[in-house]
């Protein structure tokens, strides 16, 4: 067997003790410490986390994650660093660490997945994206961002990011904290004001629209949906999102026109032909929109909510059988 390489655990926390010893037990059976940065819990967090061995230290919050995600790792003393967050939880033990990449010196940091869970009622709905969670404990890597903070480019000045398929499972989409969404908001307003960018004013657009603020989204979406600086991804989820927004005011037209692609990731492309069957239906084209409703790309999304697809096609199929009556 491969060195099996030292690794601690990073958590920024505040008021977490519902759920902060799910995210710690997780990660206990390869972890050589387990660093906590408190950020002004009122709870019993600290104490649980101490009760479960973790070395918990304090910091007043300065409204910037980057910052405290960097105090934590002056903390690390391990080869590795595994950042996790108290509403998560690692799908993956010591046996599936991809051992040959963390000896191998040109390796800095691994991708990881982590899968969302945004349906407070059905753990089906979920949404995935690949980030850097685990890396090298290095002086010159460091993380950047008030929010939604990144350390990927910080790790390819002088490594390079290996793909595993290690998991991690994150439960707080699954229900709306307003505070939260508003601290979000505010902060990624900030990180735009101080240095723009089309990563930010997408990350921004997502927060409103979880928020509820569609008209805001919308104006941001429409101005980032050509961009140059958003992967291939996120420019199909920014044209589902507009599909969806635009959907929602009866701007039919303009719905069917941003959702005329293809995309290559089969979540997003079930959520765009869901869409697009919702245009369809409401424009009268009653059997595309039951087609599409019956497609296997929709079927297998996990961005689709199959409770809501059965209304949809039970309601479309009503409809159809009315027209024919008529």
């Amino acid at each position: 067997m491969e060195n099996l390489p030292n690794i601690s655990i990073n958590l920024i926390v505040k008021n977490e003790e519902k759920r902060i010893a799910d995210a710690i037990n997780s990660v206990k059976p390869f972890a050589s410490e387990i660093i906590v940065l408190d950020t002004g819990s009122t709870d019993t967090t600290p104490q649980i986390c101490t009760r479960l061995g973790c070395e918990v230290y304090y910091q007043s919050w300065n409204d910037n994650f980057g910052d405290m995600r960097n105090i934590a790792l002056r903390y690390s003393t391990s080869d590795w660093i595994l950042v996790i967050d108290a509403d998560e939880v690692a799908m993956f033990d010591l046996l599936d660490l991809p051992l040959e990449q963390m000896n191998d010196p040109k390796i800095g940091g691994i991708n990881l997945q982590i899968v969302n869970h945004i349906d407070e009622n059905d753990d089906s709905i979920i949404s995935k994206h690949r980030y850097t969670r685990l890396f090298r404990k290095d002086k010159s890597i460091r993380f950047t961002g008030r929010i939604h903070e990144q350390i990927r480019e910080s790790i390819e000045e002088k490594f390079e990011i290996y793909d595993s398929e290690l998991i991690i499972e994150h439960f707080g989409y699954r229900t709306i904290d307003k505070e939260k969404l508003e601290r979000n908001t505010r902060l990624l307003e900030q990180d735009i004001e101080a240095d723009a960018d089309d990563w930010k004013y997408y990350h921004l657009a997502e927060t409103l629209f979880s928020g509820g603020d569609k008209d805001k989204s919308r104006d941001i979406f429409e101005k980032i949906v050509n961009s140059p600086e958003l992967t291939n991804l996120q420019l199909d989820r920014v044209q589902t999102r507009l599909g969806q927004l635009y959907l929602g005011s009866d701007r039919y037209k303009d719905a069917e026109s941003v959702l005329s692609f293809v995309s290559e990731d089969k979540d997003t492309e079930g959520l765009r032909q869901y869409v697009l069957a919702a245009v369809k239906l409401s424009t009268g084209f009653v059997d595309e929109a039951l087609e599409l409703y019956n497609s296997r790309d929709i079927e297998l999304s996990d961005l689709v909510d199959k409770n809501q697809l059965k209304v949809a096609l039970q309601g479309a199929k009503q409809y159809k059988s009315l027209i024919e009556r008529k």
